[in-house]
């Protein structure tokens, strides 16, 4: 195979199975792993895939875009998830719930008669909030962005510091059964690891372009998941793996 041809073969491998194995290319295409290993070089450095030991994934959608761009993607899907997720919550939890637009889809949904404790950095997530009469509002804040939609840095570590938290409900922008939970900017990925590591658990809600897909930055390892809640059409193969990491399923 040309090089041109072993490339367009390996994205759309990637199209159909969201990840490459180096060994498994090698041998289909009759070359060296280190020449597998230069073509998903040239491809990351193309911003076509995401390395990863051993192969590649595919990148997490949504790279470049704010929340309010975001705001309009799968809105069905994530009340759908947002219903499916806020049955793992009873009376009486702290939790920690971050930004994204699926995390605030479940904020709309917690019941109005539950009574519980909630810290957030996220100005959507309080807004959804606010009018709830049972629910103890903390604001984390810190430096204020936009396109996250988030409060970040320095001041929002401190205010999560001081807290823990039952449960937090994780918003990711890339969820792989090896790399984990994973962000685009460094700045959120380290307030969301601030929150996982004064959290019991971890909640993870995610529409299925988001499964076996990485961001940049890493958050939590895959076994940090208590619960994942995916579509009903989300591929089972990808979950077997989280399941086998002690994620519990639930389904939308």
């Amino acid at each position: 195979m040309l090089t041109e041809e072993r490339h367009q073969f390996i994205l759309d491998r990637l199209a159909a199975d969201g990840k490459v194995l180096a060994g498994e290319l090698a041998s289909r295409f009759g070359v060296s792993e280190d020449t597998v290993r230069r073509d998903l070089r040239e491809l990351a450095k193309a911003g076509q895939l995401r390395r990863v030991y051993g192969g590649a994934i595919t990148l997490a959608p949504f790279a470049a875009a704010t929340i309010s761009q975001r705001s309009s993607h799968a809105v069905e899907e994530k009340m759908r998830l947002a219903k499916a997720a806020v049955e793992v919550v009873t009376a009486g939890q702290a939790l920690f719930i971050d930004g994204g637009t699926t995390n605030e889809a479940i904020a709309r949904a917690l019941p109005r008669d539950i009574e519980l404790t909630v810290a957030t950095n996220s100005l959507g997530v309080a807004s959804a909030l606010a009018d709830l009469p049972l629910v103890e509002l903390i604001m984390l804040g810190g430096r204020y962005s936009r396109d996250l939609g988030t409060c970040v840095g320095g001041d929002t570590l401190a205010a999560v510091a001081q807290l823990g938290a039952d449960l937090f409900f994780l918003g990711s922008c890339g969820l792989d059964a090896s790399r984990g939970v994973t962000a685009f900017d460094s700045a959120e990925a380290e307030v969301k690891r601030a929150m996982a590591r004064n959290s019991a658990g971890i909640v993870i809600a995610v529409t299925n372009d988001k499964l076996a897909t990485a961001a940049p930055y890493r958050v939590a390892a895959p076994d940090a998941i208590r619960h994942l809640v995916v579509e009903s059409t989300a591929p089972a193969d990808i979950l077997a793996d989280f399941e086998r990491q002690g994620a519990e399923m639930r389904f939308a």
